[in-house]
């Protein structure tokens, strides 16, 4: 994939934006496979902001993670920041929740952040919105009702295992308040997290994955640093998804689209191999 390294200024990367075939379906075509997912990418690839991110990506990817990171500098978004015009690309959205709530500040507080991003990201029509858990106890089924009085269905909540918070301890609670589950590949080896797969009925309930090759330093790495653990892994949990949206969870180029040409290629082989 040639595409990840010949943009390096915004004129650029807009103008061969229009010009390159849709990556993903070069992707499949390449080695002949057919993703039963969407394959999304983030809005933090190349270094601006979501918008020059979302028009780099467009004619690229299908979908586009709007990675809201710090809950007040995001309520605080503007126009210039979210144009009204990327809800006239051709994409489908989902949104990452901030990182940084301080679930100790009380559900009322946490409620109301998420209640100003749902809206703040509504001309985007997102079809759902990762979480990580609460870091508090008996948080989940209270914000699920919140949730529904806004008119908003939890199954759209995707609740991700996260550094320190794995899924297992509140699978019930999940369950309970009608959430989704988003399951990240990384984390789950990063921080011995296998249990996880061994929840009940979890595939029902996983409609996203986050992929990535490993997590190093808090860093993602791309799939080409994926060992041969990781790799059967991963075979392992796209046998069993049937969710949405697999999403590429990188924030450079070149590991990208590297990444997404692995992904066919393995796709590939593993088809092969059955």
């Amino acid at each position: 994939m040639t595409d990840s390294s010949t943009s390096n200024t915004p004129v650029d990367r807009e103008k061969t934006a229009h010009q390159c075939p849709n990556s993903v379906t070069a992707a499949q075509n390449k080695w002949g496979v057919e993703f039963p997912y969407s394959v999304a990418a983030t809005s933090f690839v190349v270094p601006a902001g979501a918008a020059e991110n979302a028009v780099y990506l467009a004619n690229r990817f299908p979908e586009i993670a709007l990675l809201f990171f710090e809950a007040d500098a995001c309520l605080n978004y503007t126009e210039a920041d979210l144009p009204p015009s990327m809800a006239e690309l051709p994409l489908s959205w989902h949104v990452h929740m901030p990182l940084d709530f301080d679930w100790a500040d009380g559900l009322n507080v946490i409620w109301h952040k998420i209640d100003g991003l749902i809206d703040k990201a509504a001309f985007l029509s997102p079809h759902s919105y990762v979480l990580h858990p609460p870091t508090e106890p008996d948080m989940l089924v209270p914000l699920a009702a919140r949730l529904r009085d806004k008119g908003v269905d939890p199954a759209s909540f995707l609740v991700e295992n996260i550094r320190g918070y794995n899924l297992t301890p509140i699978w019930d609670e999940i369950r309970e308040g009608g959430y989704s589950a988003c399951l990240d590949i990384g984390h789950i080896q990063a921080y011995n997290q296998f249990d996880v797969l061994d929840l009940p009925d979890l595939w029902q309930h996983v409609q996203m994955l986050h992929i990535y090759g490993a997590e190093k330093r808090m860093q993602h790495r791309p799939l080409s640093e994926m060992d041969k653990a990781g790799q059967d892994l991963l075979r392992t949990m796209l046998d069993k998804f049937t969710g949405r949206t697999l999403t590429l969870e990188l924030f450079n180029e070149q590991g990208l689209f590297r990444s997404l040409d692995l992904l066919g290629q393995w796709v590939s082989d593993w088809r092969k191999e059955q």
